[in-house]
């Protein structure tokens, strides 16, 4: 089981740290998104940033 709402905090702080290395208008885009995102985008937001969801699981 993955804990979501600790998976949509990392890919969300994972945004914000995108701001300092130059990206801040896609990043602050990136962390609204993150907001909406269903469990399943969630996960595969994970993936696509290289984020190991396994760090996730209960």
């Amino acid at each position: 089981m993955i804990d979501y709402d600790a998976l949509r905090e990392a890919l969300r702080d994972e945004c914000f740290a995108a701001c300092f290395g130059g990206g801040i208008g896609p990043a602050i885009m990136d962390a609204l998104s993150v907001e909406d995102m269903s469990p399943e985008e969630l996960v595969r937001a994970a993936r696509m940033w290289g984020i190991d969801i396994r760090r996730f699981e209960s």
